[in-house]
């Protein structure tokens, strides 16, 4: 009950949040990033949850993938890059209203993590995104990596709210959008479906390079068909990336 209180008590529309870098990107800025032709991005978006839901047994990440052309037919190179925050001891405490060390997992020890906890993992995408998009996610990991943040289970009170000095694992993603704070993110949403609402977000703008495209084959390509999760698909509203949609959506956040 107060876990649902604090996101629904307007907390987040006074807290503070970590002063990352990547929020001074304008998504103008951030479209005329341009990258080499060779190189493509995509985006993975993870939760995890326990039965019954318990929000000391959920999780939120993210994964940002680099695919970039080779000499050799049919043929790339993959490196991933994730986002995954949570205490540096691994435990959350939902309780605790004070920053805590952080700490950024690698990709698949948090998959071997949640599993070990026996909780669910399911995913959404990989999706295409563009080069902007991907350099936001890159300074936004640089920050959070940086020992300027810390850990906060919910982060819109207490030290975290106050000091804008820790987040949590759902808004360790989400700050780095210069659009919408963390209204937008409440904590109301966490495990499935606070990831479920990060996705949303992307299809409403225009970021998702032809949404109808399935890029599975990235799934093998990171290992992660070896691992028990669900994959999920977005059925909603998509607002897909072209230059007029593009346009419109960054005329719409300049006035």
């Amino acid at each position: 009950m107060l876990f649902c209180a604090c996101a629904a008590s307007g907390c987040a529309t006074l807290a503070k949040r970590p002063p990352t870098p990547a929020d001074d990107i304008s998504p103008r800025q951030a479209a005329s990033i341009v990258a080499p032709p060779s190189e493509r991005f995509f985006i993975i978006v993870f939760s995890s949850e326990c039965k019954p839901v318990r929000p000391k047994y959920t999780h939120c990440w993210a994964t940002l993938v680099k695919a970039t052309d080779s000499p050799g037919p049919h043929t790339c190179t993959v490196e991933e890059s994730t986002i995954s925050w949570m205490p540096a001891s691994l435990e959350l405490r939902p309780w605790s209203f004070r920053v805590e060390p952080g700490v950024n997992l690698p990709l698949r020890f948090t998959i071997e993590e949640m599993l070990r906890n026996r909780e669910e993992i399911a995913f959404w995408g990989p999706y295409e995104v563009g080069p902007g998009f991907a350099y936001r996610f890159e300074l936004h990991k640089a920050f959070m990596e940086s020992g300027h943040v810390g850990y906060q289970v919910i982060d819109s009170v207490g030290d975290a709210g106050r000091c804008g000095a820790a987040c949590n694992c759902i808004h360790a993603i989400t700050d780095m959008d210069p659009v919408f704070d963390r209204r937008r993110y409440p904590l109301a949403y966490f495990g499935h479906s606070a990831s479920w609402n990060i996705v949303r977000e992307l299809h409403a703008r225009p970021m998702i390079i032809n949404p109808d495209a399935d890029h599975a084959w990235l799934l093998a390509r990171l290992g992660l068909d070896r691992y028990p999760m669900e994959r999920r698909r977005h059925l909603g509203r998509t607002v897909p990336y072209t230059p007029e949609n593009q346009e419109r959506y960054l005329r719409r956040y300049e006035r």
